[in-house]
């Protein structure tokens, strides 16, 4: 599912089904340096996402993803996201991103670090094929996560 209108209204209907929220973080970095990588980290994992939303649809609710800056602090930006999604009745949420920095805040609090690939310069087939191998590798992550 994905958070717009209509799937909102099959989550209220469906809450005690539908206990995973899944929030893709993207830096964003605008610095001459950075500008193309941070891109290519967005497209990475915005593409990885969806491949999770398709792989647990009915399980999971894919939000949009949450921008952000280097600057921003963002173990108070997890706090805020974790409390209102508590409020929402998740059980379980986790955070998708190529920012390795995230990864500080803590494995237990469901923050799933992907080192980016760039899949811009691929062909179709070959990017289906990178992005369902590294879901093979996190379907024991949520799996785990699930039977707590």
């Amino acid at each position: 599912m994905h958070w717009n209108g209509k799937d909102s209204k099959v989550f209220q209907a469906q809450k005690e089904f539908i206990d995973t929220a899944v929030i893709p973080l993207i830096q964003i970095d605008g610095s001459d340096e950075g500008f193309q990588f941070a891109a290519s980290a967005a497209d990475f994992t915005l593409s990885l996402a969806n491949v999770i939303e398709n792989q647990f649809k009915g399980r999971i609710v894919l939000f949009p993803s949450f921008s952000y800056t280097r600057s921003q602090d963002k173990q108070s930006v997890f706090e805020a996201w974790q409390e209102e999604l508590n409020n929402a009745s998740f059980k379980h949420v986790f955070y998708v991103t190529s920012d390795r920095e995230w990864s500080t805040i803590g494995e237990e609090q469901n923050i799933i670090w992907t080192p980016s690939v760039p899949l811009d310069s691929m062909d179709q087939k070959m990017r289906n094929s990178v992005l369902e191998d590294q879901l093979r590798q996190l379907i024991p992550i949520f799996a785990k996560k699930w039977a707590n």
